[in-house]
């Protein structure tokens, strides 16, 4: 389970850090806009932005400041949980409960379900929001490998 369970922690990782390669472009992409077809552009990176800063905040707490009581003002999201139920079955010197495996597969299905959103804005929304930029002449958004 251990196993399961540090390939699940991976797999949230490359999620994130897809996502932060795709914002941060936008994010650059906006400072440097400019001209008539910049609101339409800037119109489409923030659409887009917000869509994946929404799958970005299912699997972390972007507020952590690492500062006072972080932990307590904001809520901790599925990597977090993936962690704490590691050092759970770390910790223990028995086997994964029933309830373990239980909160395990509830987070495998969590998971899924995010993976499959975030496949769904790389597939169509990056795609259209591409397309948009082709037809602006602007360089487009690079994907990185899953």
């Amino acid at each position: 389970m251990l196993t399961d369970l540090k390939k699940d922690l991976e797999s949230a990782a490359d999620m994130v850090n897809r996502i932060e390669v795709v914002r941060s472009q936008l994010a650059t992409m906006q400072s440097l806009l400019t001209g008539a077809d910049a609101a339409a552009v800037s119109s489409g990176a923030e659409s887009l932005d917000k869509k994946l800063a929404d799958v970005e905040d299912n699997l972390i707490q972007r507020r952590l400041t690492g500062a006072g009581q972080d932990g307590v003002r904001w809520p901790v999201r599925l990597i977090s949980k993936i962690n704490y139920l590691a050092n759970g079955l770390i910790s223990s010197d028995f086997g994964p409960t029933t309830q373990q495996r239980e909160v395990h597969a509830l987070f495998k299905e969590q998971l899924a379900t995010h993976r499959k959103r975030l496949d769904e804005l790389m597939s169509k929304d990056l795609r259209a929001f591409n397309e948009l930029l082709k037809e602006k002449g602007v360089q487009n958004i690079i994907l990185t490998a899953p």
